[in-house]
């Protein structure tokens, strides 16, 4: 009898650790989705820079040839762009990053905006 009741009081205890933060974020709802925007803007826009430096060194090697190369910089450039510009937007708690430039409140839910996380 007694092992059945240290055994059902660690699993409570496992079940009140791993359910913790799940009570616990929501007073920080705000700083989590800005860091997931900020590591999400900041992993978009490292891809696309690698992309670019990847066909870089396709084409000294000889593996991609002009026109290829010239169509996907074109084509990774605009990406990087906006990836860049789309960091700057401001950025609603429960929406996330919003297309207008210059608004203080989200258009779709009416809550106040924050500045975009990532610098230009």
């Amino acid at each position: 009898m007694t092992e059945l009741t240290v055994g059902t009081l660690l699993a409570l205890a496992a079940l009140s650790y791993v359910l913790y933060p799940m009570f616990t974020s929501a007073g920080n709802a705000s700083v989590l989705s800005e860091e997931r925007v900020s590591v999400a803007s900041e992993e978009n826009r490292n891809s696309a820079v690698d992309a670019l430096r990847e066909i870089e060194f396709d084409r000294a090697t000889g593996k991609l040839s002009d026109y290829d190369y010239d169509a996907l910089k074109s084509s990774y450039t605009q990406q990087a762009v906006a990836v860049m510009r789309a960091g700057n937007a401001p950025v609603c708690e429960q929406c996330g990053p919003r297309p207008e430039t210059g608004a203080v409140y989200c258009s779709s839910c009416g809550g106040a905006l924050a500045a975009g996380v990532l610098g230009p």
